[in-house]
């Protein structure tokens, strides 16, 4: 009759020690809320891998599901652009047997990713293989790490718990094995005693463990061991496997014969799965770019890892047992440092930007998380603190917020950050926050020229000084700002708290900015002379957004030029009205030249000693269809703002050079002159060159076409200019420079450039009388011109006196109504005709 079993009690797993306690804890909870993914990969033969586990981190960083990676090949999983370095590092890792680091950017459903890999090879738990251990850390979520902490955490909490405890006894009299009740649970066995027959070990144990298990039965057997503890996984009823550690000893009788074994199993299933996550778990913790540490309750360092001495520079043995005071001290004002604490204490968790300083004194811009881990009865345990320094990205969000929001040259607002200001001020209005503000908007006067002859450097010197007077003309409240070139603008608000008993104060403030500007500047040893044109605008009078603010600033600013600088003007509903004329008349203008309403005008210029005809110059006129003619005065000017002067230019010179070929060709020689515009020299490019290349093309003899430039195309000082006058004298066609004696007349233009005629303005000609200072300076002007070998001719003449006159100074031509109007191209054909028939046929 077979003895009824015996069962011990419960075999119970050695506690572990307090240090191992919390360092099981502490690892078990980073598994779960690192941030940065995780992998573990099966090497395979052939240099082929398997991914044999991944945690949560890797389906929140690429949007594909654990289930959907575990057992895949890497290659169906890892992008195609990403899978050569991948195997590459691999390689290395496994052929180094070091961890392998590397930057890999690859495209995942959830978005492109850049990732900080590291791979670490490690023997498999049966050390008959090899896996790779990995890690991403991603540096574009690393607010999502301690998600994935607290979910770590949690994983391993539950893994940890306590499993329950079977016993089996086997009795060699009938080789039959009887088991517990908790034994049948963990392995669902129907009855309470088999046979040994029955528990065959190969169809039980798993393969792995199943050598383990048959020498450890055999040493029993032998009487080599008396006791034995393994770990083994074994099959469930169900056919799943579970792991299992089997402890106990064997029973002899007097002969040393074995009677029983008897022992206690446990299922450690959970504590082996918490086991790999806390090996996993420690390498995330030493491989992580972020800086952990782990205190007490009370705040003192209980651990670091390598990441943190990396960002603060403290070694382990300098920080174990000391706070965050370390490296928290002084560097927070607002209390942001005991602000998370106290979050961190209240809800178990809170972050935030901070910062801190570095062992060697810099200081470290950071994205620091706390988290409070608490024990059963709600008492904090540990602080679990994981910091990313982001001082580079601070410094790079703060320069680019400076270049876009600053002027480079004067440190003042530019326009970008003057119209969110502008608009603030607006929307404050609105508030009620002030009753009302103005608007000045600054032009410095001459700048060009000091720009033009001096260089940029000293033009950039005397914007930095001038930036710097406007803000001693103006308080902290307002924004003076540069919105390009030499133009400012001064925002003007709470006006209200200024000198109340004055009512002029935006007078004063812009006769204050008046006289600063017109002191002499000192730069670079020149004394500089500018002025400032003011155009004062005031909300919500002269517009009701921004835009128009500012628009109609400026139009007061121009108002202030034309009423002839070095003062300020005010916004009126007069000047918007000319504005807006002015876009009419720029649109108007632009169709004109497609429709061709352009028409070219030729006045005959006579040679004074024999009242011959002998040049002309072309004019461009425009008949507009329902304005009639428009005065070039009025619309050159807008056609060289809106750069339609340059397809004008090349219009006006085409058909001048085409008329004077065909009045050459029918026997009419004659000298023609084209105006031609400042901006035409100095920036025409490909319009000129075209231009030059249709002159080329009418085989025009030398001298037929006379180009009129003006003094102010000379002022520029541009290097393209000299280089187009010499081209111009090349190319076969006379110099004359208009308008001699209205502009600086500097002797230096006559000597520098072969001007072939000086044409003296009509301000000098008008009701020239005998003795008279005009004449005079028209004489003095002709003989000097004669000297240097150049010809004169005098516009402007409007009377018999005024001709005879210049004839008598030795003027060579006269150009004016006296002699004839400007008139269409077949009017002046017809003229020219008369003028060579023979003297009985007029």
């Amino acid at each position: 009759m077979t003895s009824p079993p015996h069962e011990p009690a419960d075999a119970a797993p050695a506690a572990p020690t307090p240090g191992e306690a919390i360092e099981a804890s502490v690892f078990s909870f980073l598994q779960h809320r690192i941030r940065d993914v995780m992998f573990v990969l099966e090497v395979l033969p052939s240099g082929r891998y398997r991914f044999v586990y991944v945690n949560a981190a890797f389906e929140a960083a690429t949007g594909i599901p654990p289930a959907a990676v575990v057992g895949k090949f890497v290659e169906e999983v890892i992008p195609p652009e990403s899978i050569d370095l991948v195997r590459e590092n691999y390689r290395r890792a496994l052929d180094s047997g070091a961890s392998v680091h590397w930057d890999e950017i690859s495209e995942y459903p959830t978005g492109r990713k850049v990732g900080e890999v590291t791979v670490t090879p490690a023997p498999a738990p049966d050390g008959l293989g090899r896996l790779l251990i990995g890690t991403v850390h991603d540096i574009t979520e690393r607010h999502q790490a301690q998600a994935r902490l607290a979910e770590l955490e949690e994983r391993s909490r539950l893994a940890l718990e306590a499993s329950g405890s079977g016993s089996f006894d086997w009795h060699a009299a009938g080789d039959r094995v009887f088991v517990s009740e908790k034994c049948r649970q963990l392995l669902g066995f129907a009855s309470d005693s088999y046979e040994l027959e029955t528990l065959r070990l190969p169809r039980l144990v798993h393969p792995d463990e199943l050598p383990l298990a048959l020498g450890t039965l055999a040493r029993l057997r032998a009487g080599v061991d008396d006791t034995f503890s393994l770990e083994l996984r074994m099959r469930h009823l169900y056919g799943h496997w579970i792991w299992l550690r089997c402890q106990g000893r064997a029973l002899r009788n007097g002969d040393g014969r074995l009677e029983r074994v008897f022992g206690a199993c446990s299922d450690i299933t959970r504590a082996k799965e918490a086991e790999d996550a806390m090996e996993r778990a420690s390498l995330v913790f030493a491989h992580s770019s972020d800086a952990i540490a782990i205190s007490d309750s009370a705040g003192c360092i209980v651990m670091v890892n390598p990441g943190f001495t990396r960002m603060r520079g403290y070694e382990r043995d300098e920080i174990i047992g000391q706070t965050g005071e370390v490296y928290d001290a002084g560097m927070e004002r607002d209390g942001r440092h005991e602000a998370l604490r106290l979050q961190a204490l209240r809800t178990g968790h809170a972050q935030g930007e901070v910062w801190s300083r570095h062992k060697d004194g810099h200081p470290i811009a950071e994205q620091r998380s706390l988290t409070a881990v608490r024990v059963a009865d709600g008492a904090v345990r540990h602080y679990i603190e994981i910091a990313s320094d982001i001082t580079k990205a601070k410094k790079d969000e703060e320069r680019l917020w400076r270049h876009a929001n600053y002027d480079s040259l004067t440190g003042l607002p530019n326009r970008h950050l003057f119209l969110d200001r502008l608009r603030q001020a607006i929307r404050n209005t609105h508030r009620g926050e002030h009753p009302a503000f103005s608007l000045l908007y600054i032009d410095l006067d001459q700048f060009k020229e000091v720009n033009d002859t001096l260089g940029h450097p000293v033009g950039d010197q005397l914007l930095k000084e001038a930036a710097q007077r406007l803000l001693r003309c103006t308080r902290e409240t307002d924004t003076v700002s540069r919105i390009g070139g030499d133009e400012f603008t001064v925002l003007l608000v709470d006006l209200d708290s200024l000198d109340n008993e004055d009512p002029h104060v935006i007078e004063r403030v812009a006769h204050g900015i008046i006289e600063a500007m017109s002191q002499p500047f000192q730069i670079e040893g020149e004394t500089l002379h500018v002025s400032a044109s003011i155009g004062v605008t005031h909300f919500p009078a002269d517009g009701g957004d921004a835009d128009s603010l500012l628009k109609h600033a400026d139009q007061a600013m121009y108002a202030a030029k034309h009423l002839g600088r070095n003062r300020f003007a005010y916004f009126s509903p007069a000047m918007q009205a000319r504005a807006q004329e002015r876009r009419r008349t720029s649109d108007e203008l632009r169709q004109a030249v497609a429709r061709g309403e352009l028409q070219m005008h030729y006045q005959p210029i006579v040679e004074l000693a024999t009242g011959r005809i002998v040049k002309a110059e072309a004019l461009l006129r425009w008949r507009h269809p329902e304005r009639g003619w428009v005065s070039p005065v009025e619309f050159i000017p807008l056609a060289e703002e809106t750069g339609l002067i340059f397809d004008i230019g090349e219009w006006v010179f085409r058909t001048a050079v085409s008329d004077a070929a065909r009045w050459r060709g029918e026997g009419c020689e004659i000298q023609v002159s084209i105006n031609v515009s400042p901006l035409q020299i100095a920036k025409g490019g490909a319009s000129f060159a075209r231009c030059m290349e249709f002159l080329a093309s009418q085989r025009l003899p030398r001298h037929a076409i006379v180009i009129e430039v003006t003094e102010g195309t000379l002022l520029q000082h541009d290097r393209n200019v000299e280089e187009r006058l010499r081209e111009l004298e090349e190319r076969g066609l006379a110099l004359a420079l208009d308008d001699f004696g209205t502009g600086y007349s500097s002797l230096s233009y006559l000597q520098q450039y072969r001007f072939e005629f000086l044409k003296i303005d009509r301000a000098f000609v008008g009701n020239m009388q005998t003795d008279s200072r005009q004449l005079a300076l028209c004489r003095t002007i002709i003989a000097m011109a004669h000297t240097l070998g150049m010809r004169v001719i005098s516009e402007g003449i409007g009377d018999e006196q005024a001709a005879e006159l210049l004839r008598h100074a030795g003027c060579d031509y006269g150009q004016g109504f006296y002699f004839h109007q400007p008139m269409p191209a077949a009017p002046f054909e017809q003229l020219l005709r008369a003028r060579d028939l023979p003297p009985a046929l007029h």
